[in-house]
């Protein structure tokens, strides 16, 4: 092939590549950025058939390529088409190249497939003794280095002689085009800063050591860096340059490169400057320090000059001219000061021109908490105004902007609805006003041929629009007519300077009744650069634009509602009803209309009522009711709550930022009984003894229990009556045996006052047939009610003891001995006895008197009373301690009854009582007997 011929193809084929290659590199991670290397033209540089590559006999090459970064793995590409000497085979291989990697080494082999005799290497490198071509793509900078001297270029082999790296046979040389993107230049989001900027940072003495990054920056999404400082006491408050960067991430705008949406805006906060009162930002520098922007901004290097554009650290910097000339070109600049010079309350000042601008100044500092108020709050209005004045630096006046680009400046048009119009700016109009530029298009308006007739009124608008009727502000909603004119009818024709509102002063005093009223979308319309503004060049700002005033914004009020609230009872217990009177004012200076107060008590729903028009300085009052629940714990807090809610005459709702006010509060305490009980009970005792307990009471609440009664319930097998109480009392009004065992004590403690307090001791006494390790747990209970019928509780508690034994005397007794032994049948053995099987109680009075247990063991013994008196032996034998209930027994007939120990002995002979001693039972009454006759002689123990 001809040179001539090749240079045609090959700038063809660039031009494709070129169309193909354009897009945004692959998603960035902080620690990699993109490189991607595009094989476009393979050719033979010598020729290739059956000879060089192809053996004798063979046809044209089939190439196919390695592509290998260094520290990756080879990349194979596909084989081209078959039998051809120049492919533009347009093989591309992307890898993300760590972050770390200064110069990315790259390969490039290029093969021809051999099926038969096994695949030939071609020679594309120029150098001598090598076959593949070599080069180095220099991650910061871009650069290519090496066999590739460029981002694009051809590079061939210089034909290696036989018994070179190609074996014995010679192979002529092969040529191969590559592209490598991004080059040096490339800039994938069109922002202004290349890719290799984005992802690495600049390295503006060339060795090798990035010498400024970009903040945050966003390598698929235009970036737009704007520096931020302030004045004393002037720093914009927390979260609003957050959220303007918002608006911007958000804004809809999509990379045509990547595809991503949004703009990334990076507003950075820098560092306070010199406070001043006020500053001028007009051509005319002012002699004098720090009152004219340019004194503030200069920002040029060296120790005598006391700018301030550029961070500290760039200033400082050795390279401090190159950053700062950088950023120059790429940093817009703002300023949050007090004041403008001769200015009085305007919002901000800031360069327009149909090329953009690069610095701003956002002046709130003689603003009023009344006129931040009345525009949402200053949060809001920094919000509004920060993003206004940015928006004239990107080209938008109070208009937008026309298509073909340059800037309108028609104000307050009610189909403009950004914030670049005054009535959007800020909050005191419509308090949901979106912070945003125009996004999409509206209805074109003529002032002299406005129709009325029409719905929606205004098309493609969003709630509410404001515009001007006959000098006042007007809100219509745009799906239903609009009554431009104002005069009640809805006609074709009509003229009306709609927006005419002359309370925001200079920007929309005009009388104009014939201006067309174009609206665009900003988004679309920004300018991001701005060195081909004539305003780039410090000291030249270009002619005053009014701007919004904190006195205009004042002018345009809403309404200042009030709510206070009282409530009848301070105090009050449960069960009561509480009455609250709400007091609603009106400080604003509108009549408020659609009023209502909502009146939401501590415990069920709100309750909402409609108030009539409240004027100025003039109030009103509602009355609500609530009851409070019984179960209202003592000392709680009760708030209710009253909101109130208006418009004004205009239906404009209440600011949000005077909305601190429209609630009240007022708080009921609650007073209520609260009783506490406690138990306790002695730590351990040996079965049969008894068990002190104390059952103690308290009324820790602020208000009386009525009703209150005390319970105790002891458990199964511990013993409880009067007669054997040595507690120091009161007795129980009631001895309750349950059917499970237990035995519930009850005392009526009646009306407890606040504070009070009682006690209440009782013996009780576990029976002899607790074996030692067992525990005894009862419960104490305490109910009780207050005002109002509310009833509370129970309280409880518990309290343990654990059961011990003493060592076994070994010496029990036969019933007959018992009954002669009245000497050791003292009242504490009785006692123990009782305690255990009340069935020897014959008057049932609760105690075991010596008559008592004598006529139970007074002979002759016939069943059931042998049985009878052998079971009062043993409980006897029991409560002497000579035996424990836990001492084990065994003889025949104690092994045949599966019987093991002293307890199961006595438990045995509790059932056998049970049933009659009828011919059917005479032997389980005989066997019973002879158990305890043989226990009670010693002869079964064992020890």
């Amino acid at each position: 092939m001809s040179s001539s011929v090749l240079r045609v193809t090959l700038a063809l084929i660039m031009t494709v590549a070129g169309l193909v290659l354009v897009g945004s590199p692959a998603a960035h991670a902080a620690d990699t950025q993109p490189l991607n290397v595009r094989i476009l033209l393979v050719n033979c540089a010598a020729p290739c058939d059956e000879r060089g590559l192809e053996a004798l006999g063979e046809s044209t090459p089939d190439f196919y390529g390695k592509i290998t970064f260094a520290g990756f793995p080879t990349h194979t590409t596909p084989r081209a088409p078959d039998d051809q000497s120049q492919v533009a085979p347009f093989w591309t291989h992307s890898q993300q190249i760590p972050t770390t990697v200064v110069e990315q080494e790259i390969s490039i082999q290029i093969w021809d497939h051999d099926s038969t005799s096994g695949d030939d290497l071609a020679d594309t490198s120029p150098v001598e003794g090598q076959a593949d071509t070599r080069f180095k793509v220099n991650m910061i900078h871009g650069t290519v280095s090496g066999d590739l001297n460029d981002s694009t270029g051809c590079v061939a082999g210089n034909g290696e002689p036989g018994g070179g790296v190609f074996g014995p046979d010679p192979k002529p040389s092969v040529q191969v085009c590559v592209e490598v993107t991004p080059t040096s230049v490339t800039d994938s989001d069109r922002d202004g800063f290349t890719d290799y900027e984005e992802y690495r940072g600049l390295d503006f003495d060339d060795d090798n050591v990035v010498d400024l990054t970009l903040p945050d920056v966003d390598p698929d999404r235009r970036d737009l860096y704007v520096e931020i400082d302030w004045m004393k006491d002037r720093k914009p408050q927390d979260g609003v340059l957050e959220r303007v960067e918002e608006v911007f991430d958000r804004a809809p705008v999509t990379n045509e490169q990547s595809g991503a949406t949004g703009l990334a805006l990076h507003l950075l906060a820098d560092e306070e400057v010199p406070y001043a009162e006020a500053i001028d930002f007009s051509d005319d520098r002012r002699p004098g320090a720090y009152d004219d922007f340019d004194d503030i901004k200069s920002g040029s290097c060296g120790p005598d000059d006391d700018g301030h554009f550029g961070t500290t650290a760039d200033r400082e910097s050795a390279l401090c001219e190159e950053i700062v000339q950088f950023k120059r070109r790429h940093f817009r600049y703002g300023v949050f000061i007090n004041g403008l010079t001769g200015s009085g309350t305007t919002s901000g000042r800031a360069e327009l021109h149909d090329r953009g601008g690069d610095d701003f100044v956002v002046s709130l500092g003689r603003w009023t908490d009344d006129m931040f108020k009345a525009g949402g709050g200053r949060v809001a209005v920094e919000q509004g105004t920060l993003l206004h004045e940015l928006g004239h630096t990107l080209g938008l006046g109070h208009g937008g902007r026309y298509t073909n680009g340059v800037v309108d400046s028609i104000n307050c048009k009610p189909n403009y609805q950004s914030v670049m119009n005054y009535a959007w700016q800020t909050q005191n109009l419509d308090s949901g006003r979106p912070l945003d530029y125009q996004r999409f298009g509206k209805q074109t308006l003529l002032e002299n041929d406005l129709d009325e007739t029409q719905e929606p009124g205004l098309a493609g608008a969003r709630k509410p629009v404001i515009h001007g009727d006959d000098g006042e502000v007007a809100r219509s909603d745009p799906d239903e007519k609009i009554d431009w004119d104002g005069d009640g009818t809805f006609t074709t024709g009509a003229v009306a300077d709609i927006n005419h509102i002359p309370d925001f002063e200079e920007g929309c005093t005009s009388d104009d009744a014939s201006e067309r009223l174009v609206s665009n979308p900003d988004w679309s319309q920004l300018v991001y650069g701005f060195t081909g503004s004539p305003y780039w060049a410090d000291g030249n700002h270009g002619p005053v634009v009014p701007e919004l005033t904190g006195d205009a914004v004042l002018k345009v009020t809403a309404v200042d509602l009030t709510a206070g609230m009282t409530v009848d009872k301070a105090e009050a217990a449960g069960g009561d009803t509480v009455t609250a009177t709400v007091t609603i004012g009106n400080k604003g200076a509108s009549v408020s209309s659609d009023t209502s107060v909502t009146f939401t008590p501590p415990t069920g729903e709100p309750v909402t009522r409609p108030l009539d028009d409240l004027a100025p300085e003039r109030t009103a009052t509602e009355t609500f009711t609530y009851e409070i629940p019984c179960t209202v714990a003592d000392g709680s807090a009760l708030t209710s709550t009253a909101e109130v809610t208006g418009e004004n005459a205009d239906g404009l709702p209440e600011p949000e930022s005077t909305l601190a006010d429209n609630k009240a509060t007022a708080v009921t305490t609650v007073s209520a009984p609260v009783m506490a009980v406690t138990a306790t009970a002695t730590a351990s005792v040996r079965a049969g003894a008894a068990i002190t307990y104390a059952i103690g009471h308290r009324n820790t609440g602020h208000a009386p229990a009525t009703g209150a009664e005390l319970t105790y319930v002891l458990p199964a097998d511990v013993y409880y009556s009067e007669a054997l109480d040595a507690g120091a009392g009161p007795r129980p009004k009631e001895v309750t045996r349950n059917d499970d065992g237990t035995t519930t004590l009850t005392w009526p403690l009646g009306t407890v006052a606040p504070g009070a307090s009682g006690e209440i001791t009782f013996t009780a006494r576990p029976g002899l047939l607790f074996e030692a390790g067992a525990t005894v747990t009862g419960r104490a209970g305490l109910a009780y009610g207050g005002a109002n019928d509310c009833t509370f509780g129970p309280a409880t508690a518990t309290a343990q003891t654990a059961i011990t034994e003493a060592a076994p005397g070994r010496h029990p007794l036969l019933s007959t001995l018992w009954a002669l032994r009245t000497d050791l049948r003292t009242d504490e053995v009785r006692a123990r006895v009782q305690a255990t099987d009340t069935r020897f109680d014959g008057n049932g009075d609760g105690a075991l008197s010596q008559k008592e247990t004598s006529d139970a063991l007074l002979l002759p013994l016939l069943q059931p009373k042998e049985l009878r008196a052998e079971l009062l032996a043993t409980t006897l034998n029991l409560a002497t301690r000579q035996i424990n209930a836990g001492t084990h027994v065994h003889t025949a007939t104690i092994t045949k009854l599966k019987l093991r120990t002293v307890g199961d002995a006595v438990r045995h002979a509790r059932k056998v009582l049970a049933e009659p001693p009828a011919v059917g039972n005479l032997v389980a009454y005989t066997d019973a007997t002879l158990v305890l006759v043989q226990i009670n002689s010693g002869v079964a123990e064992r020890y």
